[in-house]
């Protein structure tokens, strides 16, 4: 599996017989196999996650198929293509198409707007948070951040539980590390890997570019991860998984 880190929250995975493309919005997007068919998802409405220029990608990739959260309004889509986008709600299981295999596509309801993704395709399994976060913001009343905490424990149960079933850990997890909640910023991160796991984790939704990335690699509560973290915060960095 490749991983490329295009922008903030957005990722180019390849696998074998498949391509991912995450909540795309800007950035130069890597070039991609078109023999191989690719999934372009978006986790929510927000400007940072989701632009309609995805859409353009139909026009040079025939075998194309867009997973989109419910939360983005079915007008955005060109008529021309809407029988290639697909949009799922939170809680929802469907299966697409994938040459002579399915990619199996799970979500999860955000504590912010959207959809989390948790996907399967080619032995591999893959955790897009979207902003399904731990949000901690320091200027909340203490009650609104013991929700927050609540809601995404609850998300992370539900992942949790789907992962019991086969013993299959994320082989790669992207999560938002976002700046602007300062001290808090590695919480979500750090309840996940306590709740869930995965081989390889990706920081991301950052707002500073690598510099929180650094500042993780040097909280206590994280250096237990260090050898799975992946990313500077450089854009079109990729890695081989």
């Amino acid at each position: 599996m490749k991983v490329t880190y295009i922008h903030h929250s957005s990722f180019l995975i390849e696998l074998d017989h498949a391509v991912f493309l995450f909540d795309y919005f800007q950035g130069k997007i890597p070039e991609i196999d078109r023999k191989k068919p690719l999934f372009v998802f978006v986790s929510h409405r927000h400007e940072d996650h989701f632009s309609p220029v995805i859409f353009d990608l139909a026009a040079s990739h025939p075998d194309i198929t867009y997973i989109i959260s419910d939360d983005i309004w079915e007008n955005r889509v060109p008529e021309g293509i809407y029988g290639k986008v697909f949009f799922m709600g939170p809680g929802e299981t469907e299966d697409f198409p994938c040459g002579k295999e399915f990619v199996r596509v799970r979500t999860y309801k955000s504590t912010d707007e959207g959809v989390a993704f948790l996907v399967d395709a080619d032995g591999k399994r893959i955790y897009h948070a979207g902003d399904l976060n731990y949000w901690y913001w320091e200027e909340n009343e203490k009650a609104e951040n013991n929700s927050q905490k609540k809601a995404y424990s609850l998300r992370l149960k539900e992942i949790k539980a789907v992962i019991e079933e086969d013993g299959h850990i994320p082989d790669a997890a992207f999560i938002p590390v976002d700046s602007r909640l300062k001290e808090s910023c590695y919480l979500g991160l750090l309840e996940y890997m306590k709740e869930v796991g995965a081989a390889a984790v990706f920081p991301m939704h950052t707002f500073d570019g690598g510099k929180i990335l650094q500042e993780i690699k040097n909280n206590a509560g994280m250096r237990k991860y260090l050898g799975i973290l992946h990313g500077t915060g450089k854009e079109n960095e990729s890695f081989e998984i």
